[in-house]
């Protein structure tokens, strides 16, 4: 243990751990300095630890920077804050400001930054909470819109809607020839959601409506409705579902059948982002172009805009101002123009930095909408979606008015959530940040666990499916669930190959298994479990130098069950095609977990699963 303690210290730069081990379990627990210049960043998916986190890591090659998986749920922010861990810089998608009220006592007010003096004003509006600080801001937006099949339009000799009314009067034409006008994934709650804001977006966009957003984004308790707008906007969905042709049976298509009805021409209209265009148009062999929505009680269109991500600071940087310095820099890389194609992988994306261009450029057709700053930022509290759900389900069912929709929407909206009873009693407690061992904890524990459960040998995963620390004492089913990546899981997969398969899997794991990605930090390794893994920290990365399996040598000819992730699988089918592979049925890491976890049973200890040597 010395011997890696020593090389992980010259590994840190700097960094002060102090980090203490019980018995023998693994139990280790992070004290970091107040002067400690380690910056901690969760982004709430994995695609983008692929995507903008090597671009990161090029810019600032010397700073001492930890990208860790979270969850799109400012919950699991809350039960790092609780245990007095709110990492320095936090990311989710899905948000509103209600739904991170618990935080704000814990987050920096980025009013007085000049960063914020980069953004457009329309952007702004939306963040602001009720002491009028800023406390997250959008990266960048990917505009929702109407795909419309130009081809089918013209083939029909049907116009372009222009408005809302010739919106109505082309899915009336379509109707008549028996063309589906709109295929939409009703079955889906963030389309339902998207339904009553894009129906009745010109309500959302209207004073009305802006001021009904900042007293809902702020409001300690209940949120109030305001009745006059709220029945508008209720009586405004229902024409639109109706305009639009959309039945009971709409209530039970998946994403998958919607899609397929608009890529084999059985439908003219779709909705999507414009990657999911660019996509599409590969696909097909017609030509497509993108519709915003309409207002119904005026002729003005809108984007309805979703942020690829939101993020917010740890108040604590305050008070050290290089490591505040650092990530403010951090924040400047993402709102770069490159930073912001990452994010959004590739272009397509509405700049909120005023010193960026839209990178609309590939996907014509909303030019004016941009240029006017009509573009919705779309409200999206946690409950809002399930609201959306009730609400548009009961209305093309036929068992709800639009007064009972609306009545739905703002009961679930406003719906006390049940108090959820603890699921097990943690007797020890893992981090998930790296520790002076060089390993994750908490991510080793909760491998181990699943690897034991699934009755294989080895397991080998990348670091990026693991999300949250283990902390001491009681903790809910939902917690437990986001201690895996939810927005990203991975399928499970059970391997038998030789120690030499093993070690040239790990080989190839560390030097390069995926064209977008390669281990270039100590915070990228993978985690292993059953086996330990000796590396070489080189110069541009790292290389196998050895694994253990129960302390002895690998034995090359003998064969192990080894358990993989997605990426892992891929890595070992390339090298071996011939390798039989079985998937785990109806099983994925996080359900693995949480089954388990639901047993009532303690998660394995972490395992020494690594040793870097330089």
């Amino acid at each position: 243990m010395k011997k890696i303690k020593r090389h992980l210290a010259v590994l840190m730069s700097g960094v002060l751990v102090t980090t203490v081990f019980l018995s023998g379990c693994g139990q280790a627990k992070k004290q970091v300095s107040p002067k400690d210049d380690h910056l901690t960043v969760y982004l709430w998916e994995n695609r983008l630890m692929k995507n903008i986190v090597p671009y990161i890591y090029e810019q600032f090659p010397d700073q001492d920077i930890e990208f860790i998986t979270g969850n799109n749920d400012t919950d699991l922010y809350r039960y790092f804050e609780e245990h007095g861990e709110l990492p320095d810089i936090i990311t989710v998608r899905r948000f509103s400001g209600k739904d991170a009220q618990d935080l704000e006592p814990y987050l920096m007010d980025f009013a007085s930054y000049d960063v914020v003096s980069r953004y457009y004003s329309y952007a702004l509006q939306y963040y602001k909470n009720s002491k009028n600080e800023i406390q997250w801001l959008p990266i960048c937006g990917m505009p929702q819109t109407i795909i419309a099949n130009k081809t089918l339009f013209e083939q029909y000799g049907i116009k372009i809607p222009k408005n809302y009314k010739e919106y109505a009067q082309a899915c009336q034409q379509f109707y008549d020839n028996g063309i589906k006008p709109y295929s939409l994934d009703l079955a889906e709650d963030w389309s339902d959601h998207e339904v009553i804001q894009a129906g009745a977006i010109g309500e959302f966009m209207s004073l009305d409506g802006i001021e009904w957003r900042s007293s809902a984004e702020s409001s300690p308790n209940n949120i109030e409705f305001d009745d006059t707008l709220w029945k508008r906007i209720f009586s405004e969905t229902s024409t639109f579902l109706k305009d639009s042709h959309f039945t009971e049976e709409d209530l039970n298509v998946d994403i998958d059948t919607a899609t397929q009805t608009f890529v084999e021409g059985k439908a003219a209209m779709f909705h999507g982002y414009p990657a999911l265009m660019q996509k599409f148009q590969k696909q097909m062999d017609t030509q497509l172009i993108r519709i915003p929505f309409f207002s119904q009680t005026s002729d003005e269109s809108f984007v309805n805009m979703t942020p690829s991500l939101n993020i917010a600071f740890n108040k604590d940087l305050e008070k050290d101002p290089e490591k505040l310095e650092t990530a403010l820099k951090v924040l400047d890389c993402m709102i770069s123009e490159q930073g912001q194609k990452l994010i959004a992988d590739g272009s397509g994306v509405i700049s909120f930095n005023t010193d960026v261009p839209t990178m609309m450029e590939d996907v014509p057709e909303l030019e004016e909408e941009i240029k006017n700053n009509s573009i919705y930022i779309r409200y999206s509290a946690k409950k809002s979606f399930d609201a959306s759900f009730e609400a548009v389900h009961g209305l093309l069912s036929g068992e709800m008015n639009e007064t009972q929709a609306y009545d739905a929407f703002r009961d679930v909206m406003n719906g006390k959530a049940t108090e959820e009873n603890p699921a097990i009693n943690f007797k020890n407690e893992y981090s998930i940040s790296l520790n002076d061992k060089n390993g994750r904890d908490a991510a080793s524990s909760i491998l181990t666990t699943v690897r034991e459960e699934n009755n294989a040998q080895l397991a080998l995963v990348p670091y990026y499916y693991f999300t949250s620390s283990i902390y001491k004492g009681e903790c809910t089913g939902s917690r437990i669930a986001m201690m895996t990546s939810k927005s990203s899981d991975t399928p499970l997969y059970l391997a038998k190959i030789d120690g030499k398969q093993v070690c040239e899997l790990v080989e190839k794991y560390l030097t390069g298994s995926d064209e977008n990605f390669a281990v270039t930090n100590k915070y990228e390794l993978p985690i292993a479990s059953g086996m330990k893994m000796i590396v070489d920290h080189e110069k541009n990365g790292f290389s196998l130098k050895d694994i253990t399996i129960n302390e002895k040598k690998t034995e090359k000819e003998k064969e192990y069950s080894i358990l993989l992730a997605d990426t892992t699988m891929s890595i070992l089918k390339k090298l071996y095609p011939e390798c039989e592979i079985a998937q785990l049925k109806d099983i994925t890491l996080s359900s693995a977990w949480t089954t388990f976890m639901s047993k009532g049973k303690q998660p394995s200890a972490p395992e020494d699963y690594i040793e870097v040597e330089i």
